[in-house]
């Protein structure tokens, strides 16, 4: 369920509330899944989608009593080896391997759901090679001085070794920063004080204290990165430099770098260019790859690091910058 977490941000309700599929009248199954290269197999979703006049919540459009099953396919198509799932009781909709399993890197996966009623949902993603975190700088830093011109402190740095690419395009990757700070322990009260020495400017203008919680601003991602904006070193590896509109937090926070395969590639490429469109009339369908249904069944490999960030003018009230 960690995954879903993860990717839950880019907004798979707006798949069903974009995609024309989501306006017809007989409703679609929708797939949340994800593989991560070298971890266990984890958790599926399935709902249906609902009108574009409808409220669509997880909860009241889950597809309960579905066979699902994800099978790992042989070079030649065929079936290598067969995870049954089971539904969740404490979750509708939420599917769990009924057996461990790890995800093969460079393997190929297939999603078979076949719900009580409708036709057999599949998806097939291709898993990519292992990411190797070889080293990271800058592990302590501080946050430029929004008041000083001149602050340019050094930013966190996270090389990593990709594995070869499958793949007829150059690695394209995710970077997502989660903040390691035990927000249920900090008191928020006054909520616009805790805010102010906790979150980073950017992210402090965009807080309301009336609407939004700490917590909600803990993970936050990048949109599509080439490979190419990064730094190509002569031994293989690639260096990433953590933008630092990336960070939200002060204090400790984990940086991961995904490198993703062409179902998530595809689903977050369309999703974009529909966040860009002005005119109803433009808004292109979501890219997905899920036949007699909807969503994302997509894999990615991973490194990760952490750094811990100091607000640039500590006030020296007690609030704890560490995990």
């Amino acid at each position: 369920m960690r995954r879903l977490l993860l990717f839950a941000i880019f907004g798979l309700a707006a798949l069903v509330g974009c995609d024309t599929a989501a306006l017809e009248t007989e409703s679609q199954v929708v797939v949340e899944a994800y593989l991560e290269a070298g971890e266990p197999m984890d958790s599926v979703r399935l709902t249906r989608t609902a009108r574009a006049s409808a409220e669509y919540t997880p909860e009241r459009t889950a597809v309960q009593g579905a066979d699902v099953q994800v099978q790992r396919l042989n070079d030649s198509g065929g079936v290598a080896a067969t995870v049954p799932y089971t539904e969740t009781d404490s979750t509708d909709g939420l599917y769990i391997p009924e057996t461990p399993a790890t995800i093969k890197p460079q393997g190929t996966y297939r999603l078979r759901a076949a719900p009580p009623e409708g036709p057999v949902v599949t998806a097939e993603t291709t898993v990519p090679a292992p990411v190797e975190a070889v080293r990271t700088q800058n592990d302590t830093t501080t946050y430029p001085d929004p008041d000083d011109e001149n602050s340019d402190p050094p930013q966190f740095e996270l090389t990593v070794r990709p594995g070869p690419s499958a793949l007829e395009r150059q690695n394209v990757y995710v970077l997502t920063s989660r903040s390691l700070l035990d927000l249920q322990s900090i008191s928020a009260s006054p909520p616009d004080s805790v805010a102010g020495r906790l979150l980073t400017p950017f992210y402090l203008e965009q807080y309301d204290a009336d609407s939004d919680t700490l917590a909600s601003f803990r993970v936050n991602s990048s949109g599509l990165l080439n490979e190419a904006n990064f730094t190509s070193n002569d031994d293989g590896t690639v260096s990433i430099t953590l933008p630092w509109l990336a960070v939200a937090f002060y204090g400790p926070n984990q940086i991961r770098a995904s490198v993703v395969d062409d179902n998530l590639y595809d689903f977050l490429r369309t999703q974009s260019a529909q966040q860009m469109s002005l005119a109803p009339g433009e808004i292109p369908n979501i890219d997905e790859d899920i036949e007699n249904g909807t969503g994302i069944f997509g894999s990615f490999a991973e490194a990760s690091g952490k750094v811990l960030i100091r607000p640039p003018n500590p006030t020296g009230d007690d609030i704890p910058l560490r995990p």
